[in-house]
């Protein structure tokens, strides 16, 4: 194999690691995120949505941007000719990004009454053994 062969299936091997790293810390990040943190990114999720659904462009629409002129007004065009499509999507969405969010609240105040739960039968467990001495 030629040297260039060589860098070529190297570089693209390590845009192919790089990628795969990229997909996999996003993932690990939201793994680690606490259920408080998960209903606040659903609710201002939900809050966006809503704000889209009203809009003719949604806020940080960037498949309308083009350096040409003509392209830019071609593809606003298109956009607003789809639009009606994706405001059912919008509301949709927020639907079910609203119903998470109000299970996310009720996962919270489960864990909160298992944590009462659990100190209160550690308690009751701690008196039971010093009862049994």
């Amino acid at each position: 194999m030629s040297p260039e062969t060589d860098e070529t299936e190297e570089h693209d091997a390590f845009e192919d690691l790089a990628r795969e790293l990229y997909w996999a810390q996003d993932r690990a990040s939201r793994a680690r995120m606490e259920t408080p943190e998960i209903r606040d990114r659903l609710h201002d999720l939900a809050a966006q949505l809503r704000a889209d659904e009203k809009v003719i462009i949604p806020h940080g629409e960037g498949n309308l941007a083009s350096p040409s002129r003509w392209r830019r007004q071609m593809k606003f065009r298109l956009f607003r000719l789809m639009r009606p499509i994706s405001w059912r999507y919008d509301r949709l969405i927020a639907d079910d990004a609203e119903l998470t969010t109000s299970l996310a609240e009720r996962l919270m105040a489960a864990e909160a009454e298992i944590a009462r739960l659990r100190a209160q039968l550690d308690g009751e467990d701690g008196t039971t053994g010093a009862d049994r001495s």
